[in-house]
C-alpha cells in the first residue's frame, strides 16, 4: 500500500471546510478512510490498516461510528467480516471524487501562488 500523506489531507479538508465544504473533502476522516479503502481496491481492507491512519488525527470510536453510519449505510464499502470491508462501486466512485479534490486543491494553491507574486 502506498503512503497517504496524512498532512497533505488535513490541509485538503481545511482549504473545503474554509469553503463551506465540512462532509466528504471536508472531513479528514473521511478522505482517510476513503483513501485507505480504494489503495485497497479488490482486497479486503482490515480495520487496522484504516486505523494505521486514522488513530494519529481522530478519537478510536469515532472512526468505528463513522465507518458503520456513514460507509456502510450508503453503501460505500460491504463487510465481509468482523473488521474487514470492501469498497464498492459506489466507494469508488467517491474515492475517484476525493482524488479529484486533492487535484484540485493543488491547483488552486499554484493559481494562488501565481497571483501572489504578480505585482
Amino acid at each position: 500500500m502506498s503512503e497517504i500523506d496524512i498532512s497533505l489531507e488535513g490541509e485538503v479538508a481545511l482549504y473545503f471546510q474554509s469553503l463551506g465544504i465540512n462532509n466528504g473533502p471536508g472531513d479528514l476522516q473521511y478522505r482517510l478512510i476513503i483513501r485507505v479503502l480504494a489503495e485497497n481496491e479488490g482486497h479486503v481492507t482490515m480495520f487496522a490498516d484504516i486505523r494505521a491512519y486514522t488513530d494519529q488525527i481522530a478519537d478510536r470510536g469515532s472512526v468505528g461510528s463513522k465507518i458503520k453510519v456513514i460507509f456502510l449505510l450508503s453503501g460505500l464499502v460491504e463487510k465481509v467480516h468482523r473488521g474487514g470491508y470492501v469498497i464498492t462501486d459506489k466507494g469508488l466512485a467517491a474515492a475517484r471524487f476525493i482524488e479529484t479534490s486533492t487535484k484540485f486543491y493543488r491547483k488552486s494553491m499554484q493559481i494562488d501562488g501565481i497571483v501572489e507574486r504578480m505585482p
